[in-house]
């Protein structure tokens, strides 16, 4: 029993220096934050330190949230977590549990579980407490890739063809991002295509959201079908092999 207290005290000083290597500025409050999502002694379903070292030990950045249970309503409109997600390598939740929240979570962990890709490591832990704090929710989100901060905007009729066929495209767009994290040696994660009405039917842009700058802009004016995506997806690959390749990126 010593050697696994030591164990677990040895973990909790590395992810602790950890906190403080990756958060700087206001690290005391980055450290009180993460390490409260661990309480094996009361947790259903436990986290541990090293979850957190290792999810905090995958390259790129991190964030970290508190939330409430009522502002799932709030997420289906806005999908702020939606894209929080599609940027991050690693999502660990800690939930709070006071004998009526079960459904509550359980909503969360489906809609987490709805948007998570293969690439991403998904982890929560449920505590058990006698009442709710007023943030019941602890999320971690880590690894966040510069080439992953990207949002897509797209014309009506491209939006309208990539929902069409579910069953086709879902596997089709998992193919192409296996093909180009292997070939550009980053896990690509999975963009979330706006509706932009803004834009011709059959335009796309990108936007990377650190700056807010348009990297990319381009349409086509063949027929709509779906072997059209496959002109879309190569300048995609073209695109990400670029960004891959500057020097911001190949730090990574």
């Amino acid at each position: 029993m010593e050697r696994v207290l030591n164990k677990g005290n040895r973990i909790m000083e590395q992810l602790t220096q950890k906190i403080k290597k990756l958060t700087p500025i206001n690290s005391s409050e980055a450290i009180q934050l993460i390490t409260s999502m661990i309480d094996t002694q009361s947790m259903f379903i436990p986290l541990h330190e090293d979850t957190l070292l290792n999810a905090l030990s995958i390259q790129g950045e991190y964030l970290a949230l508190k939330l409430k249970y009522e502002e799932f309503d709030n997420e289906l409109k806005y999908e702020t977590l939606k894209y929080k997600i599609s940027q991050s390598l690693s999502v660990i939740v800690s939930y709070e549990e006071d004998g009526k929240s079960f459904s509550k979570i359980e909503k969360f962990v489906n809609y987490i579980h709805k948007f998570s890709d293969s690439k991403q490591n998904s982890i929560f832990g449920i505590k058990k407490v006698d009442k709710l704090s007023e943030f019941p929710i602890t999320i971690l989100f880590s690894g966040i890739l510069p080439i992953n901060q990207l949002r897509m905007n797209v014309g009506k009729k491209i939006y309208e063809l990539i929902h069409s066929d579910d069953e086709y495209f879902k596997p089709k767009f998992q193919a192409f991002r296996d093909q180009l994290s292997q070939e550009i040696g980053i896990p690509i994660l999975p963009l979330f295509p706006l509706l932009d009405e803004n834009l011709k039917d059959m335009e796309v842009t990108l936007i990377d959201l650190f700056d807010g700058r348009l990297i990319s802009r381009f349409e086509t004016i063949l027929e709509v079908d779906n072997n059209l995506i496959d002109i879309y997806l190569n300048k995609l690959i073209y695109i990400y092999k670029r960004l891959a390749s500057k020097k911001c990126y190949n730090s990574l």
